[in-house]
């Protein structure tokens, strides 16, 4: 397996521990569904995404990289109970979501340190608490709702005029385990999506996921992207944008002066 179709599965685990996150900071704004199963389910993709990362890297060294006590425990949680459920398994005690959250990353960025010359290097490990679905959830956001946030956000998104003489039509490749079933020759009739979200904590998550798609479908390509999610929450804080991060138009121009004195402070020109 070559190193971006690994990132993939390394990736929906970090996404696992995204969605701890969330849980640990929305608990009460989504306590009308059953957050025990949701966190074993969680828990269950997490150690299986690790085990994939772990096998393709390794594929006849278990014993050698499990004399980590670390690594031995990701193997113990997908042999004994994500996987299969042994009658002698002994889940591990937390007191709180934060206990996980704790042990997740710790056992995730193991991975990554175990697995460096299998994945890519341009590959970095972003958390952001974020669930696509809970967030909804939690905040009441309907397709119509979503629609509106999304016009709001991108307000030419619908409007491109494009005569059918210039358009190229290609399949959408929508996951990196459907190359297994495209022939090399036939690759250049798909394009990826490159998508953004509701939420900048969203868009990382679907950009890393678009980045990690066109990698592998174009297998001489490094795409990636990153950010500094705490400059966000900065311009949140500050007023500058709102939850769905589209701009708040300052209502004076002393308020204006103030909000570019914010910006340029947690952007600085070069």
């Amino acid at each position: 397996m070559k190193k971006w179709e690994l990132a993939r599965y390394f990736m929906d685990a970090k996404k696992c521990v995204d969605t701890m996150l969330f849980f640990e900071e929305n608990a009460e704004a989504v306590s009308m569904i059953d957050i025990r199963e949701k966190v074993t389910e969680t828990r269950r993709k997490f150690y299986i995404n690790c085990c994939v990362v772990l096998d393709k890297s390794f594929p006849k060294d278990k014993k050698v990289i499990c004399q980590d006590e670390i690594i031995d425990r990701i193997y113990y949680e997908r042999d004994k109970n994500s996987a299969h459920k042994d009658e002698k398994y002994h889940a591990k005690q937390y007191e709180t979501l934060e206990e996980i959250v704790i042990d997740m990353k710790t056992q995730l960025l193991a991975v990554k340190s175990l697995c460096a010359d299998y994945l890519p290097e341009q590959m970095t490990v972003d958390f952001v608490a974020f669930d696509s679905g809970l967030y909804r959830l939690a905040k009441g956001i309907t397709k119509e709702k979503e629609e509106e946030i999304f016009s709001r956000k991108f307000p030419l998104r619908n409007s491109l005029n494009i005569s059918p003489e210039d358009t190229i039509v290609k399949k959408v490749f929508l996951d990196t385990e459907d190359l297994r079933d495209i022939p090399e020759e036939r690759r250049s009739d798909y394009a990826t999506l490159i998508r953004m979200g509701i939420c900048m904590e969203e868009s990382i998550q679907r950009l890393q996921d678009d980045c990690i798609k066109t990698n592998v479908l174009f297998d001489d390509t490094n795409m990636w992207v990153t950010t500094d999610l705490g400059k966000w929450k900065e311009l949140r804080k500050a007023g500058l944008i709102d939850e769905f991060d589209i701009p708040v138009m300052p209502k004076s121009v002393a308020e204006l002066n103030k909000f570019m004195e914010l910006l340029d402070g947690i952007f600085p020109v070069q």
